[in-house]
């Protein structure tokens, strides 16, 4: 690629700071060494773009010609759109040039589809089946209920096309930045398919459609402890897509019905919350879904799910009249049998309601399950995390390595296409 010359409205002065290089750490020889480092590294990308773009008609005409080249074509397509994602990860994938790059991922994966077929697609019900071996059974029902997210990679082998990999994910509003966050919650590629790019693929894809809707805070959660598949998979996170890590307790805590302790205290406090059942049959079935329209914020829970068998009446329960509904939990029984509160919300800032929802869930916890079943609730304040411990002294913490992807380390100015051709002209001289 013919690159222009160095214009004098892009200032240089600030290359360190705008790529994150830390002055105190790194001596002058390593820190010029590193920016030369990535100079040469987006060179080759961009010579290794270019092949590829210059290769590409001639792919497809083979494949009109013989649809038998179709595994040609998708390599090369697949190596370019791994190419661009590590353009975006060379520099940021926040910065305006690394968002340029994830909007080209999505543009040459739709260019694929349109004369060959899907690189990847939203997973739904009609599809779900052929990505079963890169799915939980827990999270394909909440991929099919609409709970979650989710996209799958499609790819050619032996003349046949498999479910390759799968990321799930979901959009919902965070008080912490009174804003919606985007969160990717699981990410798997199928043994047989791996070092082939398609973790970068979903990833990119993913990040690309997020900013397209204006949601620029993204999270990885990855449960720790499970053998060096998951070791690789959050070094692949952290070090290569630029999450910040951060270990934490899972807001959704786990506990063992056996370890509910304070039955008493729960018995007393659970006096006058009402079973989600008495608003499930009838005219009266309305009232959950007009509660849920007046309550509910963004993300936390599709009324779709109310038309199905979803949400278990024995463990949900409601505060108010069959017209005025003032607090509400709604929990579920997951394919694996653990139960989880999909949904607790109350109106106004009184915790009150919520701590007699809450009991009433472990009255009843306890008596319709058994004491090895594991239950989630969400955990979201202070107050709720003192009354769990109160009431189930006894807690299995779960331990989440969430990452955050790091924010752009200088403005849009700063870092885009044309700081970046300016970049590498200043390397190329010294």
């Amino acid at each position: 690629m013919k690159r222009k010359k160095t214009s004098s409205a892009v200032e240089f002065k600030s290359v360190e700071e705008v790529l994150g290089l830390n002055d105190d750490k790194v001596s002058a020889g390593e820190e010029s060494y590193e920016l030369k480092d990535l100079a040469e590294d987006i060179k080759v990308y961009d010579f290794m773009l270019n092949t590829v773009n210059s290769s590409l008609d001639d792919y497809v005409r083979a494949y009109e010609k013989d649809s038998s080249e179709r595994s040609t074509l998708e390599t090369a397509y697949t190596l370019k759109i791994s190419v661009l994602a590590d353009m975006a990860k060379a520099v940021g994938p926040l910065t305006a040039y690394g968002r340029n790059r994830l909007k080209e991922v999505k543009k040459c994966s739709s260019e694929y589809e349109s004369f060959v077929a899907p690189l990847s697609t939203r997973i739904t019900k009609e599809n779900i089946g052929s990505f079963s071996k890169v799915l939980s059974a827990d999270l394909k029902e909440d991929v099919e209920t609409g709970k979650l997210k989710g996209l799958g990679a499609i790819r050619c082998k032996d003349g046949e096309l498999y479910g390759a990999g799968a990321a799930v994910y979901r959009v919902d509003y965070s008080p912490a930045i009174d804003g919606n966050v985007g969160r990717i919650l699981w990410l798997y590629v199928h043994e047989d398919f791996r070092q082939q790019g398609i973790a970068d693929h979903l990833v990119a894809e993913i990040l690309g459609s997020m900013e397209e809707n204006g949601i620029d805070h993204i999270t990885m959660n990855c449960p720790t402890g499970y053998g060096q598949e998951q070791d690789l998979l959050n070094s692949f996170l952290m070090t290569s897509w630029m999450f910040i890590p951060e270990t934490s307790i899972d807001p959704n805590v786990l506990i063992r019905v056996g370890d509910i302790k304070n039955i008493n205290k729960v018995k007393e406090l659970s006096k006058g919350v009402k079973a989600i059942s008495e608003l499930k049959d009838g005219v009266n079935a309305s009232g959950v879904k007009n509660a849920l329209m007046r309550m509910v914020r963004p993300g936390y829970l599709s009324n779709d799910l109310l038309d199905s068998d979803y949400i278990d009446e024995n463990l949900s329960f409601f505060i108010g009249t069959e017209k005025t509904i003032s607090a509400l939990l709604l929990a579920h029984r997951q394919p694996s049998g653990r139960i989880r509160v999909e949904y607790l919300r109350t109106e106004g800032d009184s915790f009150g309601p919520e701590e007699k929802l809450i009991a009433a869930f472990f009255k009843n916890v306890s008596i319709n399950c058994s004491e090895e079943t594991l239950v989630y609730i969400p955990v979201d304040s202070e107050e709720i995390a003192l009354f769990i411990e109160d009431i189930c002294p006894v807690q299995l913490g779960r331990y989440i390595l969430e990452g955050l992807l790091s924010p752009e380390t200088a403005t849009d100015e700063d870092i885009n296409d044309k700081f970046v051709d300016g970049f590498i002209e200043v390397n190329d001289h010294e």
